[in-house]
């Protein structure tokens, strides 16, 4: 048993090792899933505003929109070339891309990724998106704190009333502008273009850039994940169903119960290890 589980943990190593490349298509394989706060674990912590936006403005509006990657060309250390193919776009996303100089053919982009190294780990950087220049580079996010609320085109209840927000929604804010009772947002219409739009500060909160949180799972890394992975197979499974089938006498119903529950959530736990495991080690790993 020993052995199996060293050769299992050495393989790991083997297999999961990162590298620049990998996390690129790391990215873009969690970005097509829709999985876009897995994304923000591979990308440059001060981009997360750009992909928070790009999101906002493209993906989250057509479930269908992906970026297969062709081709990553290493350029040097520290920047690699992308070809990638965009499948399912509208209008607005090619001509996003055409603005931006990325679009060489009907619908294939090229891009140049970087590499930024922070306390050891390495991150790719993500600039879609906010090199819009109606967007200030100095975002953060503001939620709506009421039922409703009117979104003006100007800093005054004389401005016309563009649109409504509801409890909970939220905006990008322009945090360099300075009105103590209102906010300068962006929004983002149907067909992705960005309104500026005004509403009340009393009536709203202020946010630092955080718009990720990660769950647990993918705050650690593949060799931590296997390890827990092995402890609950090993460990967990056998110390829960000896208890199962052992349960009994006065009040045997109430611990079956709660080892019952106990077992749901080590089940939750293995699917997403599981999951995690399946991505790092075989999906990555197989060809463009």
């Amino acid at each position: 048993m020993k052995k199996i589980i060293y050769l299992t943990l050495l393989s790991l190593v083997f297999i999961s090792c990162d590298s620049n490349e990998r996390n690129i298509k790391k990215t873009f394989n969690r970005l097509n899933d829709g999985e876009i706060s897995a994304a923000s674990k591979y990308i440059w912590p001060e981009d997360h505003k750009n992909l928070y936006t790009f999101d906002q403005r493209f993906l989250s509006k057509n479930d269908l929109l992906s970026f297969d990657i062709e081709t990553i060309e290493k350029l040097n250390d520290e920047s690699y070339k992308l070809t990638l193919n965009c499948n399912n776009s509208n209008k607005e996303v090619l001509d996003y891309f055409k603005t931006k100089g990325n679009l060489i053919a009907e619908t294939k982009i090229v891009d140049t990724i970087f590499v930024k190294t922070a306390n050891g780990k390495e991150y790719v950087t993500f600039d879609w998106d906010l090199n819009d220049k109606s967007i200030s580079n100095n975002i953060k996010l503001s939620s709506i704190l009421v039922k409703k609320l009117n979104l003006r085109s100007g800093p005054g209840k004389n401005f016309n009333v563009i649109s409504q927000l509801e409890n909970g929604d939220e905006l990008l804010i322009d945090d360099n502008y300075e009105n103590s009772n209102w906010r300068k947002g962006f929004y983002f219409e149907e067909n992705s273009s960005i309104k500026k739009v005004y509403f009340s500060s009393k009536l709203t909160d202020r946010k630092e850039i955080s718009f990720f949180t990660l769950k647990w799972a993918e705050s650690l890394g593949i060799i931590v994940i296997s390890i827990l992975g092995l402890i609950v197979l090993f460990v967990v499974y056998p110390l829960l169903f000896s208890a199962l089938f052992r349960a009994g006498g006065e009040g045997a119903g109430v611990f079956a119960l709660i080892l019952f529950v106990i077992l749901l959530v080590a089940v939750y736990f293995t699917y997403q290890i599981i999951e995690i495991a399946f991505f790092e080690l075989f999906i990555i790993n197989l060809p463009f």
